[in-house]
């Protein structure tokens, strides 16, 4: 199907009225014009200011028909009504204080997951799955915020491949689960921490439903406690919760298009600062899973750019490690794959030292 079977949400809101550094319609337009060039179904959120030249922009790509516009002020979104709690919570408790964001912007952030759910809810394309994206992508010609080597196909691409009974965003990072618990928020959010890549996600419209509301009901309960201060970390304990029903990208924030289906781009980073860090944390399931969508990335020449043999040796390793805690069954595959390779490379199996062999 060349128009992908998915309707794309995303929200682009004038919030001048309310902070100073707020973006411009002007500014709005040109960072999300990535996404209104596209040959895809967008439902697009907004106020007045901004859906009027946003609307004006999309159709004169000749995409009126794939697009739904819906024109709201801020005050009539879900999360506007936490707006007085966070502004009471950040002059309590603001550690990651950023002079960019007010309280409305985080809370339109925090809204995202409303947004999802309304767009399910309509349906006005008949798609059976959805996502968001976040608008203001804009960097130059040939870069934006979320992808190396942006070209007009990488989003289709990932829309055309995503799975019907997943909710699929990318982990950025290992956070530990201590940190589920209500008595460890306020140390939790004394940072940012690094756990998820929020301006991206897709979902069937099943799963998308009890994930969204889940998160919903995180963003409600934080706030109400008195935390809560960037919409990326509220996924924390929704990762364990719907551990199966989760597809995970890994990567660095401005590889997500690259590395959505498969890791393609920094396997480093993704070795280094998400798996490994998950073993150290005993995550071992997710050490695992993770080892195994690097590997597979190898083994079917999916990677950019020179492999690190090293590395993909350390992986198969880490792999074995992991499946001794989480998945035991699957050592002896594991070992047997890992002979296999040694007895036709003896690069390999010196690397290996004779310790599986």
């Amino acid at each position: 199907m060349f128009i992908p079977d998915c309707t794309l949400v995303t929200a682009c809101f004038d919030l001048s009225a309310y902070h100073a550094s707020s973006r411009t319609p002007e500014k709005a337009l040109k960072g999300i014009d990535v996404i209104l060039k596209l040959p895809i179904y967008l439902i697009i959120f907004g106020n007045k200011p901004v859906i009027d030249i946003i609307k004006e922009r999309r159709h004169s790509y000749g995409y009126e028909s794939m697009t739904l516009f819906i024109c709201q002020e801020y005050e009539d979104i879900w999360s506007a009504q936490f707006t007085q709690q966070v502004r009471e919570n950040r002059d309590k408790y603001w550690p990651t204080r950023d002079v960019r964001t007010c309280p409305e912007s985080h809370l339109i952030c925090a809204n995202k997951f409303d947004f999802v759910l309304k767009g399910i809810e309509l349906n006005p394309f008949q798609t059976s799955t959805f996502g968001w994206i976040d608008s203001n992508l804009h960097v130059d010609e040939n870069t934006n915020k979320i992808c190396y080597q942006y070209n007009m196909q990488r989003i289709p691409y990932v829309l055309n491949h995503i799975k019907k009974d997943k909710f699929h965003i990318q982990v950025m990072g290992s956070v530990d689960k201590k940190y589920k618990r209500a008595d460890m928020k306020r140390e939790y959010y004394d940072q940012y921490r690094w756990l998820v890549s929020g301006c991206l996600f897709t979902c069937g419209i099943e799963v998308g439903k009890k994930i969204l509301t889940r998160l919903k009901d995180i963003v409600k309960d934080t706030t109400m406690a008195g935390y809560g201060h960037g919409e990326e970390m509220y996924y924390l304990e929704v990762l364990d919760e719907f551990y199966d029903d989760i597809e995970r990208s890994y990567g660095d924030y401005g590889q997500i298009l690259n590395n959505f289906i498969n890791i393609t781009t920094n396997f480093y980073y993704v070795y280094s600062l998400i798996m490994t860090k998950a073993y150290e944390k005993q995550h071992y399931r997710e050490a695992y899973d993770c080892c195994a969508k690097l590997l597979y990335s190898v083994e079917n020449h999916l990677l950019d750019g020179n492999l690190d043999y090293g590395l993909y040796i350390s992986t198969m390793r880490y792999q074995y490690y992991s499946a001794t805690h989480c998945k035991p069954d699957a050592c002896e595959a594991i070992i047997k794959k890992m002979k296999h390779i040694a007895s036709i490379n003896k690069s390999f199996d010196g690397a290996l030292g004779g310790y599986f062999v």
